[in-house]
């Protein structure tokens, strides 16, 4: 009988010993989710303080090694040095002005994303009518290590003409 209590205990601690780590897993997973939550969020205000400077090089800051823009109506960008032109093009021929809103970040192992949606004016630095457009971007985010989270691919999309904007 004694044999059968022992192994009864034994059973039992190693149960428990098995268990006693679940209850800190979720806690720090919950802890890390809301720092990666955090993190994506201060990108997304990285990326919009940015944008809004003009500045293509703090922008490309902000991509990852191998990074792919997908623009509506246009090929896929490739590559920091494709990216980089485009952006030096776009912020070079205009003034931009915009409004944003970011609708949902989440972030799981390496891996996250976040969304906004937007309303954005373009002035032609050279003059002219300004371009006005609204839409939504999803950015898919990855962590690099001892980089912190860095944007791995960029799909953006307009809702199309606003009402307001002649497109004759």
């Amino acid at each position: 009988m004694k044999r059968y209590v022992s192994i009864a205990i034994s059973t039992a601690v190693l149960a428990f010993a098995g268990c006693a780590g679940m209850n800190e897993t979720p806690k720090s997973t919950m802890s890390r989710r809301i720092e990666d939550v955090r993190a994506i969020k201060q990108l997304a205000a990285d990326w919009r303080s940015a944008w809004l400077a003009g500045d293509a090089e703090s922008l490309l800051s902000l991509y990852g090694d191998e990074p792919v823009l997908m623009p509506q109506d246009r090929p896929a960008v490739t590559g920091k040095d494709a990216i980089r032109s485009l952006y030096q093009s776009v912020l070079g021929e205009f003034d931009i002005k915009s409004e944003g809103t970011l609708m949902e970040v989440e972030a799981s192992g390496d891996w996250g994303y976040f969304w906004s949606a937007y309303t954005l004016t373009a002035t032609p630095k050279t003059g002219g009518t300004p371009i006005k457009s609204a839409g939504k971007s999803v950015f898919i985010v990855k962590r690099e290590p001892g980089r912190g989270w860095k944007i791995a691919r960029l799909m953006d999309n307009s809702d199309g003409t606003p009402a307001d904007q002649d497109v004759r």
